[in-house]
């Protein structure tokens, strides 16, 4: 697998997607990269504090990289494993700028975190995926209270008809390197005649040869047209833990709606990885 980039504004939802990220790239053994989409104000680095009788004495403030080498002492504690990590500096971060540092640091994958709990819906913003279609690479999003574990059942609901193999490759092989299990969920489009057992087992068959040496890939042809229901059922009912989709495509868009910015239902509370279209 090829490196990772987070984007990290310096919130708790960024440093929740971090501790993820550092478990990811220990596993699949890439490098982390770290761009920093806000300033950090690092002034003033000293503040003076009140030592009693003995007058005011200066205290250091951490500076912008603590947070990380923290995380990643943890990681190491945990696990053992310490994945290399650098921060991508002198590079403003905008969309136009994506492409470039992706080709430069060989990255393949883009990682964010997401907000919302019970009282508030999250949101996918329109710049993660602005920047996904730029780059060509996937983005996860990842949940500000998705627990702290990697993914063991991945599941990737598409009309066969119209299947991705290049997604398909991808996250048939990120499941090899995590242990995980893959299910293709075949949900037929609106409109479009349902799929009947034995045909989309032949198509599954065709798709599933990106596959080859990889025996935890399972197909299931779900009876179910309505969108949001089958999903519901495939995340809450079967509990895979990283839901796959394509931008803008039709299972997206009967979940996500049709307008930027798209909210995530609130009872979709795994990890998203989302492919440009």
């Amino acid at each position: 697998m090829k490196n990772l980039l987070l984007f990290n504004d310096f919130s708790s939802e960024a440093e929740h997607a971090a501790e993820l990220a550092l478990l990811l790239a220990g596993k699949t053994n890439c490098n982390l990269y770290v761009w920093n989409t806000i300033e950090y104000e690092a002034i003033p680095t000293m503040k003076l504090v009140v030592a009693g009788a003995e007058g005011e004495m200066p205290e250091l403030l951490p500076d912008k990289n603590t947070w990380m080498e923290r995380l990643e002492s943890r990681l190491n504690w945990e696990t053992g494993l310490r994945p290399a990590v650098h921060f991508i500096e002198g590079v403003d971060y905008l969309s136009d700028n994506v492409l470039s540092v992706v080709k430069r640091f060989d990255v393949g994958l883009l990682l964010r975190g997401t907000s919302g709990d019970n009282r508030h819906s999250a949101y996918i913003e329109a710049n993660i995926l602005k920047n996904a279609t730029k780059s060509g690479c996937p983005v996860l999003l990842i949940p500000k209270h998705f627990p702290y574990k990697m993914f063991e059942k991945i599941v990737y609901p598409t009309d066969l008809r119209f299947c991705r193999r290049d997604v398909v490759a991808f996250i048939s092989h990120l499941a090899q390197q995590l242990g995980s299990s893959l299910l293709i969920a075949n949900i037929s489009e609106k409109g479009l005649p349902y799929m009947e057992d034995s045909y989309a087992a032949s198509v599954f068959n065709d798709v599933a040869q990106n596959a080859a040496h990889f025996e935890e890939i399972y197909f299931s042809n779900v009876k179910e047209r309505d969108v949001p229901k089958a999903l519901d059922i495939l995340v809450n009912g079967m509990n895979n833990d990283l839901l796959v989709m394509v931008n803008n495509k039709f299972h997206f868009n009967e979940m996500m709606g049709h307008d930027s910015p798209y909210i995530i239902p609130e009872n979709i509370n795994i990890p998203l990885l989302i492919f440009p279209s």
